[in-house]
């Protein structure tokens, strides 16, 4: 009598799919290293870089379960569309807030505010001409403003005629236009903080303390930790109330954004991704901000700003003074 051969156990499927799993471990590690850099950025400053991208490591951690979850082909698609979902839905939300555009200026006691990084190779006038327009800012700050651009000072003037520049100094390529009048500016640059331009704007509602500011990027993370520290320490001696915009080169998760909320007691109000805008008008990361002081309530907004040839979305949004 024949007897039925022993069976042994299988040994788990080691194959494709088993590949498949390990490398999604690995991603979802990563991921998570990813999620945890604004904690983390306190052992080393280098972990700065990777706050830019929390939403996105959000994204392929939970593509990386799917993996894990489906090691075949459908847990591979989801490891490649999930993530590239997720980048089109974070510019989609740029998008989605970007302004309606405005025909008058804002309502008495409320202050439109627009802080437009125009691009240094951003030589469209016409085209910077038409958005500033279309959103009609009683402040505009404009960061990488060349010499070449000075003709759009003289083409706004009919609704910005009080401006202030200083491309004339080094490194410093800065504009500050206001509907109201502008006193008391000064401009820095090549000191221990960012290029900056600060100037009391004398509006219906009193005198308003105003900072433009560009700090440096990654790779340079610890000198524009220097920079902020520094520029926070010139902002906290602003008396009343303050505005400071302008591109701070730092996600809302960044510890430079926080560090210089914190040393100048100033509220951030700007979230939406606005770079980069070119060539691809698909903005991932939110490094152009606008703080105010406790004066201000926010009124309207934020909103992004079309490119206009620039490689960043502006940001646009209304304040009010408190009663």
């Amino acid at each position: 009598m024949e007897t039925a051969p022993k069976t042994t156990p299988q040994a788990p499927d080691s194959g494709w799919g088993g590949v498949l799993t390990n490398f999604c471990l690995l991603v979802l590690a990563g991921a998570l290293v990813g999620l945890a850099a604004p904690w983390l950025v306190r052992l080393w400053l280098g972990f700065d870089v990777l706050t830019h991208f929390v939403p996105h490591f959000a994204f392929v951690a939970l593509a990386a379960f799917l993996c894990i979850l489906y090691p075949n082909a459908r847990g591979l698609l989801a490891l490649l569309v999930v993530p590239a979902l997720g980048a089109l839905a974070i510019a989609g939300i740029s998008h989605w807030h970007e302004s309606p555009g405005f025909s008058a200026p804002p309502p008495p006691g409320h202050l439109r505010v627009m802080a437009y990084n125009s691009w240094l190779h951003n030589d469209d006038l016409a085209a910077m001409e038409a958005e500033i327009r279309r959103n009609r800012p009683d402040i505009l700050g404009v960061p990488e403003f060349f010499a070449g651009k000075r003709p759009l000072m003289t083409r706004l003037r009919d609704i910005l005629p009080h401006q202030a520049d200083c491309v004339n100094k080094r490194h410093c390529y800065l504009a500050l236009f206001s509907r109201w009048p502008i006193r008391e500016v000064h401009a820095a640059s090549l000191w221990e903080g960012p290029p900056y331009i600060h100037a009391t704007v004398e509006t219906p509602n009193g005198p308003v303390e105003v900072f433009l500011v560009h700090t440096l990027r990654f790779p340079w993370l610890g000198s524009q930790f220097r920079q902020v520290r520094a520029m926070a320490r010139i902002v906290k001696l602003a008396k009343g109330p303050t505005i400071v915009m302008g591109d701070f080169n730092a996600s809302p998760f960044s510890i430079m954004l926080h560090t210089f909320a914190r040393d100048t007691g100033l509220r951030r109000l700007t979230w939406l991704p606005t770079w980069p805008a070119n060539p691809l008008p698909l903005p991932q990361i939110a490094i152009d901000h606008v703080f105010v002081s406790g004066h201000w309530n926010l009124a309207a907004g934020p909103w992004t700003g079309r490119a206009a040839g620039s490689d960043h979305r502006s940001v646009i949004l209304e304040v009010r003074r408190r009663d």
